[in-house]
């Protein structure tokens, strides 16, 4: 009941992790401006204002970015699409027909007549769901259909197999089990991007006291050898100690929200024909984008003797409240160091003078159109 808010959690402090990387560059920028005492570190007030603002900067810049990157997904469904690369359309393929009346039913009892269906031309024994903000999609491998092909005693079985599989997925997408991975992709993008600008204003600081004689190569090779040291003891500790933990609880999460697709896959079309479904595939079942599967066996006796219920399937109430928590914290958290940061003040100071930038920016454009 709980594993959606706990996997969202664990993002959070994965989020918080990266964000110390993109803040490695400007610590190692004002380290030699600090001091050390044996009370402690000493700096001056208005340095430690100026931290304060730089990390509330990068906090907003990266929180922005991801809303950002979150908002042009939803336009334009690019992470769909790159996860459908070599998947086809079942209803543009020949030979697939079988699947539109199993699929239709999967669709009716998940409430969800916008998911599309698509077949993946590999001999890998594999499904998987793929979705965004905006859409969805449950994707068979050629491999699995040939599977279940093989081993079902009649055509029957063999349907009813394969929509036990759509009903799992679909699991997935109602209940928007993409939102944690679809969230450390967004933050990964957007921890980059900053990254970026302020690596390459750390080297521009380097060459520029590297140019000042004497004293400069000393500051530039400070500063240059205290990012290292920074950046590695950070890579330190986030691949052996953070991400290890992070993986090991994500799993035991990504286990319960398996239990809970195939419990609803139960619930749609009957306990056993999932049974059914999963005994194919043997002990450890098949892998997913979302997580590594708990063991079969386990998964056959949670949802054996489940019976078909009459009303549709729909999300779970605790991650339809993760899911929405989700997408608002990360905007409270935007506005939050956005105060902090002082981009207010800046967007009222743009606001209010608004009349000389267009007057700036239209006599640039004038510019551009007598050279062009």
């Amino acid at each position: 009941m709980f594993a959606k808010p706990f996997k969202l959690i664990l993002i959070y402090i994965l989020t918080i992790v990266n964000i110390t990387f993109v803040f490695a560059p400007f610590l190692a920028m004002i380290a030699p401006f600090v001091e050390f005492s044996k009370s402690g570190i000493v700096m001056d007030y208005n340095l430690y204002q100026k931290i304060k603002i730089a990390f509330a900067t990068a906090v907003f810049a990266v929180s922005f970015f991801m809303l950002f990157y979150m908002f042009c997904d939803y336009i334009f469904g690019f992470s769909v699409r790159s996860s459908l690369i070599n998947c086809k359309r079942y209803d543009k393929l020949k030979g697939y027909e079988f699947l539109k009346e199993i699929f239709f039913q999967t669709q009716e009892r998940f409430n969800a007549s916008g998911v599309k269906l698509y077949i993946k031309n590999s001999n890998e024994v594999n499904a998987f769901a793929v979705s965004s903000m905006a859409s969805g999609a449950v994707v068979l491998t050629k491999g699995l259909i040939d599977h279940y092909l093989v081993l079902s005693k009649d055509s029957k079985e063999f349907l009813f197999s394969l929509r036990s599989i759509m009903g799992h997925e679909m699991s997935h997408l109602i209940n928007r089990d993409f939102l944690p991975t679809f969230f450390v992709i967004c933050n990964q993008k957007a921890t980059n991007f900053v990254s970026k600008i302020l690596h390459s204003i750390l080297f521009f600081k380097i060459n520029f006291f590297n140019r000042i004689p004497f004293i400069g190569s000393y500051y530039s090779s400070f500063i240059y050898y205290t990012f290292s040291f920074i950046n590695f003891i950070l890579t330190v500790v986030n691949k052996y100690l953070v991400l290890t933990i992070y993986n090991f609880l994500n799993k035991f999460a990504s286990r319960s929200i398996e239990f809970r697709c195939d419990y609803q896959s139960a619930q749609a079309f009957g306990g056993e024909n999932m049974a059914s479904a999963l005994e194919k595939l043997g002990e450890n079942g098949y892998l997913t984008i979302f997580s590594t599967h708990p063991k079969t066996a386990k998964r056959i006796k949670n949802i054996k003797l489940v019976t078909v219920i009459n009303k549709n399937i729909s999300a779970k109430f605790f991650d339809n409240l993760a899911n929405f928590l989700t997408t608002m914290i990360l905007i409270a958290i935007c506005l939050y160091f956005a105060k902090q940061a002082n981009i207010d003040q800046y967007v009222r100071q743009i606001i209010r003078n608004h009349e000389f930038i267009h007057s700036k920016l239209s006599y640039l454009l004038q510019l551009f159109k007598q050279i062009y």
